[in-house]
């Protein structure tokens, strides 16, 4: 759980970020409101992020990761900062809307805090983060579109496997470096 400052504290810092890296459209902020800021990552308490602002403090660890990873690259192989700060924020938008607080009692004793919302045509969350993008204005090149396609596919997926840039692999790894810390903080506590 996030406490209020911590959840102000994510809120100022995508701000910020945003402002600095032109990450969303004025429309797309619009569209996705206040529920950026207070959504839940995941539905299970097994899970990364099932609390509100779940999904923002996952981003924003997630982006932190994949920086580092891109430092370490060879300079054939690095990304643009801005590239992968845009892709990172944008590729998990998909699940703004994707959950709903669970009502059954017995989802909760199981901890599952979240149901997936009904009233939404079920897409991969990569889908739905490059359908949002794109609708509301969000200019993206081929390989920020490939990545926030494929940076969520299954592993038997050959085409996202072999064929996808290196900002996929980097983005990947900040996203699996994030929830290894978050899951990792679970078992201190």
């Amino acid at each position: 759980m996030l406490t209020i400052q911590q959840l102000e504290h994510n809120k100022t810092k995508f701000i910020e970020t945003n402002k600095k890296y032109n990450i969303m459209t004025k429309e797309l902020l619009d569209f996705l409101g206040d529920n950026l800021y207070i959504s839940p990552a995941s539905t299970r308490l097994s899970m990364v992020g099932c609390y509100p602002g779940g999904l923002l403090n996952h981003i924003i660890k997630a982006c932190k990761y994949a920086i580092k990873v891109n430092e370490i690259l060879p300079e054939f192989l690095k990304q643009p900062i801005p590239t992968i700060v845009k892709v990172v924020f944008l590729s998990q938008i998909g699940k703004v809307f994707m959950f709903c607080i669970t009502e059954n009692e017995y989802n909760k004793k199981q901890g599952i805090m979240y149901d997936f919302c009904d009233d939404i045509v079920r897409l991969r969350i990569g889908e739905r983060s490059a359908y949002y993008a794109t609708k509301y204005g969000v200019q993206l090149s081929e390989e920020e579109y490939q990545a926030i396609l494929n940076h969520d596919k299954d592993e038997d997926d050959k085409m996202a496997k072999y064929f996808s840039s290196p900002l996929t692999s980097i983005i990947k790894w900040g996203f699996e470096l994030a929830i290894m810390e978050e899951k990792n903080d679970i078992k201190k506590k």
